[in-house]
């Protein structure tokens, strides 16, 4: 498993406090995805960060203005047609060297698709580096994987 940076880690070079640091960074994005404003999503990047969503190709959005212009634009045409959004994320893995970090973690989400009634579970993965900013972990980059979209015909909303 080395070749794609996965490796066991040893304590003294990740301090507790970072790796918390950047679990609450990776949770955050996704309350923020949910139910945030574009500024406060773009603040989670470096000021030259980049964000590469995979499912929708080879496309790049870097620096903070362009992270957040993509951001706006979900918010616009994917996000408004929905409720109920629910993102998170699951088995997080964070290997920390410095001020540097990879962080790799599986995403689920689901939410109610408001024209069609019907609900959408997409399944994929984040592969992130972080980097360490006066104190605060950053996204230097994100990468968006997803692996399936489904649709849920048949539920019940609870009020």
């Amino acid at each position: 498993m080395s070749e794609n940076g996965f490796k066991i880690v040893r304590g003294p070079e990740q301090p507790v406090a970072d790796q918390l640091a950047v679990l609450s960074c990776l949770n955050q994005y996704c309350h923020l995805v949910d139910r945030g404003e574009v500024d406060e999503i773009a603040a989670l990047f470096a000021e030259d960060g980049v964000l590469r969503p995979a499912y929708q190709g080879d496309a790049r959005f870097e620096g903070r203005a362009a992270i957040r212009a993509w951001y706006q634009k979900y918010d616009r045409e994917v996000r408004a047609g929905r409720r109920h959004r629910r993102h998170r994320i699951t088995a997080p893995f964070v290997r920390i060297e410095g001020n540097d970090a990879r962080a790799w973690c599986y995403l689920d989400s689901s939410a109610l698709i408001i024209a069609a009634n019907v609900i959408k579970v997409s399944a994929g993965r984040y592969e992130d580096r972080l980097i360490k900013v006066d104190g605060t972990w950053l996204f230097k980059e994100r990468v968006i994987i997803l692996n399936h979209i489904h649709t849920i015909d048949g539920f019940d909303e609870i009020a």
